[in-house]
């Protein structure tokens, strides 16, 4: 009871950890118990279906040398010379240039010698001259009718004389039999093609004649044995077999039994280790995302989780961080529309008790101005009617700032909206010595509300005509990116240090005398009501660069 409590209240990355080296060692101890029965079918595995392809394979080779060999005999036998010699019999002897051409073939490591018989299988010649006598064909020895060839043998190595067999070809001239051409092969040749079979201990390969005759792959007499693999024949009773080593397979089983349950102790010691260290790097990764949590429960939104953790670890805490972005961003979001609310209503109250009196006023002044012959009364009424006039654009930015009109959107083409642009910022431009470039897309159009783009753009150029009194270049561009268009107001003004750029956008920020530190904060509302960014980038005397993002296709504005 008291370990249930404790392991329910403890870490769930160590009870992940501990189940996980259960699920791992309880297969690993069945495995180590049944090694038994796996041994126990030892020899059935190593006779499985790859080693019956291995088995196959080397037959194939073998009956492919057999068939090599016999096709250079027909050759031989085909001769116009060989018909000639055999016909002419021991009367003629054989022709030099023919004989040289049977030493030539005899010439290959595999032939011991090339012989032509009578018709009574009486010996008429051999290259090299004197093969035929090396070694006299046993009584008994096997004896095969493969291909329109006569193959006997093998021969067994005996008294320090390697092994061999024959290959015997009858020719024939319109039916009429005139002798034979026997080739005498090294044995060993066709055997050792065997060698890839073997496995010492376990297996040896063996080319069994009439399953009465076992040739081992070194051309010698094979002991029998138990049979695990037998191939397809090579030649009429002829095929290769595999023969365990039945003596020699039990010490090897045991070595390899007990290395086994070795390693599997040493693995289930590592796998412990292992799981003990990685149930700790888990807790490591897992605290912060808990302290993480804590910390927003209280508020806290400004502190982010590393998310450096490894797979699903490192996206979870990607995704905390995500989501820790986006409630602050909401939170900011509801408390920004509460003071925009509260600051439309100050706006419309302070809009209509101030608006009202300043209309009084400005009428006023100027019928005092129509009948005033002062001079100087006249310039100290245009002042006041210029500072009414200020007040008041400086409360319609206000009200703009804080009840924005609702974007009405229609299809609109940027350079009809440049072009209007250029009209209107003309005189000025010129008054501050500022030139104007337009590029990119002319031709592009997108869903936009037609005033808003317009006093946005000519919010930012009127800005950087202000960055620039001693004169500059102002540099308009508009691209389609990625399924969006991109606005680029750039100028080559004083610019803007760090801390000015992150207080830009706040309402009545300015560093312009004179300025209401709206215009920016306008600017930045009207492009979020359009579904847009803006990010501004400036570095003190490299200049300014507005960038606005808009999608090309029509889309709904945010609420």
């Amino acid at each position: 009871m008291v370990f249930a409590k404790s392991w329910s209240r403890g870490s769930l990355a160590r009870r992940y950890m501990v189940a996980a080296l259960i699920a791992a060692l309880v297969p690993l101890l069945i495995i180590s118990v049944l090694y038994d029965r796996y041994a126990a079918d030892l020899l059935h595995r190593v006779s499985a279906s790859r080693v019956e392809g291995e088995t196959e394979a080397v037959a194939a080779r073998m009956s492919s040398f057999l068939s090599g060999q016999m096709n250079r005999l027909e050759n031989i036998a085909d001769l116009p010379a060989t018909a000639a010699f055999l016909r002419a019999g021991a009367e003629q002897p054989i022709d030099d240039a023919y004989f040289d051409f049977l030493l030539l073939e005899a010439e290959s490591p595999e032939v011991y010698g090339i012989e032509l018989l009578a018709d009574d299988e009486h010996l008429l010649a051999a290259a090299p001259s004197g093969a035929g006598k090396r070694e006299s064909i046993p009584v008994m020895a096997p004896f095969v009718r493969h291909g329109g060839a006569d193959i006997i043998g093998p021969i067994l190595p005996e008294n320090g004389r390697p092994g061999w067999f024959l290959i015997r070809m009858p020719v024939t001239v319109d039916n009429q039999p005139l002798g034979f051409v026997m080739m005498r092969l090294r044995l060993a040749s066709l055997t050792e093609q065997m060698a890839p079979l073997s496995l010492p201990g376990i297996r040896s390969p063996q080319l069994v004649v009439f399953d009465r005759l076992g040739v081992a792959a070194t051309g010698t007499l094979a002991a029998a044995g138990e049979v695990l693999q037998s191939s397809a024949p090579i030649l009429p009773g002829w095929r290769v077999q595999l023969v365990a080593e039945t003596g020699r397979l039990d010490a090897p089983r045991q070595n390899l039994r007990l290395t086994l349950l070795l390693l599997a102790a040493l693995l289930a010691a590592a796998m412990g280790a292992l799981f003990v260290q990685m149930s700790r790097r888990l807790s490591g990764y897992l605290r912060p995302l808990r302290d993480g949590a804590d910390a927003v429960s209280r508020g806290d939104f400004a502190t982010p989780v590393p998310d450096n953790g490894p797979g699903e670890l490192g996206s979870l805490a990607q995704a905390f961080n995500h989501m820790r972005r986006q409630l602050r961003e909401m939170i900011n979001s509801r408390v920004d529309m509460e003071r925009r609310g509260a600051l439309g209503d100050m706006a419309a109250g302070i809009a209509h008790e101030v608006r009202n009196p300043l209309a009084t006023v400005s009428t006023t002044i100027y019928g005092m101005k129509k009948s005033e012959p002062d001079p100087d009364r006249i310039v100290m009424y245009d002042a006041i009617t210029d500072e009414i006039e200020r007040v008041d654009r400086t409360i319609e930015a206000f009200l703009k700032y804080a009840r924005p009109a609702a974007p009405v959107k229609s299809r609109v083409a940027v350079r009809e909206v440049f072009r209007s642009l250029r009209t209107l910022t003309a005189a000025r431009l010129m008054e501050r010595n500022v030139t104007m470039n337009l590029a990119g897309e002319s031709r592009l159009e997108f869903e936009i509300d037609p005033t808003h783009l317009r006093q946005i753009l000519l919010n930012l150029v009127l800005n950087a005509v202000e960055a620039m009194p001693d004169g500059g270049v102002i540099s308009l561009t508009v691209l389609r990116q990625n399924g969006e268009v991109v606005l680029t107001v750039a100028d080559t003004g004083a610019g803007m240090d760090a801390p000015t750029l992150q207080k830009v956008l706040r309402p009545f920020f300015t560093t312009r005398a004179g300025g209401s530190g709206l215009g920016l904060a306008v600017t930045a509302e009207l492009v979020r009501n359009n579904a847009g960014t803006m990010n501004i980038d400036s570095r003190p005397g490299k200049g300014t660069v507005v960038t606005l993002t808009f999608p090309a296709h029509k889309s709904e504005a945010p609420e």
